[in-house]
């Protein structure tokens, strides 16, 4: 498993340049479609034809629309947008509406639509290209699912946007042996009652997150770090790491 972080940052701007949230698990699915999409090009692009979203946030959605778009001419048609219930309401009536963006279902390339929307409910399991791609919930301010992947004998998981307590600790401890777990850190613990009231990470939430977990991971990837507050974020972290492999993406 070969996994890219085509964007990680919690926002437009700062030290981490390669845009908002998109991971890409293989040539053709990825994780979310923030600006981080754009680091493909357009012959990548035509090569996706899966999409998970992990929620209707706009750091998690931005590209999408200019993406599908860029979809004519592509010969690996359909894309497929799995997602929650609340997230494809969302995106059908609030940007594939015909005024924000053409609503992209309803046309087609040929014989085949550009995009159909699947929906995907935490505990479903789905196998693409010899992986299993599994939604689990998460809490956050709206309707989240992480997603746990397993390929090749490793296990990768993200479970998104989200904040400590006893649903993340049941939810990362019933998934078992982790390879690589790609938690996210929005804000330093000085505004801990901002990251509580938005479903967010500190360095400290993050600690304890990890302390409650039956196995570790082999490797800790932070991500989602708000500019406003990412150098002093990665001083936290660097000075006081919290898990014996960080990586601070």
């Amino acid at each position: 498993m070969n996994i890219q972080v085509l964007g990680c940052s919690g926002g437009l701007s700062g030290d981490n340049k390669g845009g908002s949230t998109c991971i890409q698990l293989n040539h053709n699915i990825v994780i979310d479609a923030g600006t981080g999409l754009n680091q493909l090009s357009l012959a990548q692009m035509h090569q996706v034809r899966h999409v998970f979203l992990t929620h209707s946030h706009m750091d998690h959605i931005a590209a999408l629309p200019t993406f599908l778009s860029n979809q004519y001419g592509s010969e690996h048609l359909p894309v497929t947008v799995y997602a929650q219930p609340h997230t494809l309401e969302k995106l059908k009536n609030n940007i594939f509406n015909g005024d924000i963006w053409p609503e992209l279902s309803s046309m087609t390339e040929g014989p085949e639509p550009i995009l159909t929307f699947k929906e995907i409910h935490p505990g479903e399991c789905i196998e693409l290209e010899g992986m299993e791609i599994k939604a689990f919930a998460v809490e956050h301010s709206v309707p989240t699912v992480g997603y746990s992947v397993k390929s090749e004998g490793k296990h990768f998981v993200f479970p998104a946007d989200t904040i400590a307590g006893k649903q993340l600790t049941e939810q990362l401890n019933r998934l078992g042996h982790i390879d690589t777990l790609m938690l996210e850190c929005a804000f330093p613990d000085e505004l801990l009652q901002v990251a509580e009231k938005t479903k967010h990470m500190t360095p400290s939430l993050l600690e304890s997150t990890l302390k409650s977990l039956e196995q570790q991971p082999v490797e800790l990837w932070v991500t989602h770090l708000k500019p406003s507050y990412e150098i002093a974020l990665r001083k936290t972290l660097a000075t006081n790491p919290p898990h014996k492999n960080t990586v601070v993406l």
